[in-house]
């Protein structure tokens, strides 16, 4: 992409003509340009010191207008100009997309200039581009090798950049950067071509891609050479934040627990609430588009000291935590206990205790717990087992009617089921099974000394 040079160093402005074709004229005939120089040099041979540095600084040279009065450049040698001509209808034809002829009127004249101002024909291309109506000198800014704006100046840009990033940031931002690889381009185009204010490109900005695509590619169709094609969706401009965020908050307070027979393992109980302690946290967030993507703590004071929340966790275990926990489940004669028995012909354990009284008589909860199963259960016929937690279930047997159901919470003393003979049974009674973390355990350990029943042997 050829790009337009810098203005010449003399600052003079360009005025615009239109004849229909390059005319050059010249203010000193030819046939007298020897005698100038000769005379020119005559003269410096008297001249003091200050006019010594007058020739190392300055040199014979041609001084190129287009408005007859002030010069637009100065050249060294004649052919210079038609060169730049030549270079100046190339590009403004390739930008207008069709033949174009430089039509200003150009007067010529010897003259002495610093040499730092004399330009080279690239430079000379640059000063006559800003003399043709046709186009226009334009800035485009590129985001990842896409065109996506252009402007009148670079200032325009960088207010729209700036408006993007002020968009993501806050008072306790300390960096703003660009996620995307930005590029300005400093092109010519036809004249007629809208060029965005600040204002315009940052709202364009802000859109996606999708919303944008079709204005860059518009805008890419216009400039020479190849460019990137815009993406279907995602932001058009990416602002990556860092901010350093200071805040307060409460410190939890720790737990110390104390060990206590008096509670079955597993048990806890708290025994002195804490208070939460305070702390002040210096924090370094990493955002994209305004969304936290990470976090680093830089700093913690405490400010204040939790107090510890006391706990007392249970030692118990087996019979000795159970006993004294649970309460017969009926009153009633026991007909079996637990151990090894003879039944219809053999020797078996008999899992739990068998408690005798009338159909329909009340089976309560022995202590507090979930329904794990109530329904028929093979030769326990219908059964309620309940799980009390830390490792404890009991089971409720040969049920001739069920009252609650599986997942209820039930309280200690709560009625659940009526007294039956429904599965392996010779009679109506309840089957009252404990078990610790799977294993059995002999009932009788496990519950007071008297049902209320009429015997208990």
């Amino acid at each position: 992409m050829q790009r337009p040079a810098s203005p010449p160093a003399s600052g003079h402005g360009p005025r615009r003509g239109a004849d229909p074709s390059p005319t050059v004229s010249w203010q000193i005939p030819r046939r007298r340009r020897r005698g100038v120089l000769a005379g020119v040099l005559l003269g410096l041979t008297g001249l003091s010191v200050a006019g010594a540095v007058v020739v190392s600084t300055c040199t014979l040279c041609y001084a190129v207008s287009t408005d007859g009065t002030r010069p637009l450049a100065y050249i060294q040698r004649e052919d210079t100009y038609q060169a730049a001509v030549a270079q100046v209808e190339d590009q403004v034809s390739h930008i207008l997309r069709q033949d174009y002829a430089y039509a200003q009127e150009a007067t010529m004249a010897l003259t002495i200039a610093p040499k730092r101002e004399i330009q080279t024909s690239s430079q000379l291309t640059a000063s006559l581009m800003e003399t043709v109506d046709q186009v226009q000198a334009a800035y485009v800014l590129t985001v990842d090798g896409v065109p996506v704006g252009a402007c009148a100046s670079q200032a325009a840009i960088d207010q729209a950049l700036q408006a993007q990033k002020d968009r993501y940031t806050t008072p306790f931002t300390v960096e703003a950067t660009f996620a995307n690889t930005l590029g300005v381009e400093e092109v010519y185009l036809p004249a007629d071509t809208g060029l965005l204010d600040g204002g315009a490109l940052q709202a364009r900005l802000a859109q996606s891609w999708d919303q944008a695509g079709a204005a860059s590619a518009a805008l890419a169709a216009q400039l020479p050479g190849t460019w990137e094609t815009p993406p279907e969706e995602g932001p058009l401009l990416t602002v990556r934040t860092v901010e350093e965020v200071t805040y307060t908050q409460p410190v939890d307070p720790p737990v110390e627990e104390v060990p206590d027979a008096a509670l079955l393992l597993g048990e806890r109980q708290v025994l002195q609430q804490g208070t939460p302690g305070l702390e002040e946290r210096t924090d370094r967030v990493t955002c994209t588009q305004g969304v936290e993507e990470a976090r680093e703590t830089m700093s913690v004071n405490r400010l204040t000291q939790p107090t510890p929340t006391q706990v007392a966790v249970g030692t118990a275990q087996g019979v000795e935590g159970a006993q004294g926990r649970f309460l017969w489940p009926l009153e009633g004669r026991i007909s079996s206990p637990f151990g090894a028995r003879d039944l219809f012909g053999s020797t078996s354990l008999h899992r739990g205790i068998d408690i005798a009284a009338p159909t329909g008589t009340p089976i309560t909860a022995a202590a507090q717990g979930t329904v794990i199963w109530s329904g028929l259960r093979g030769t326990y016929g219908n059964l309620v087992k309940l799980d009390h937690g830390n490792g404890f279930v009991t089971y409720y047997a040969h049920c001739s009617q069920l009252l609650v159901q599986e997942g209820d919470t039930v309280e200690q003393g709560e009625t659940i089921a009526l007294v039956g003979s429904t599965g392996r049974s010779t009679g109506p009674h309840c089957h009252f099974e404990v078990l610790w973390q799977g294993e059995l355990l002999d009932p009788l350990a496990c519950l007071p000394d008297s049902s209320g029943g009429s015997t208990i042997p």
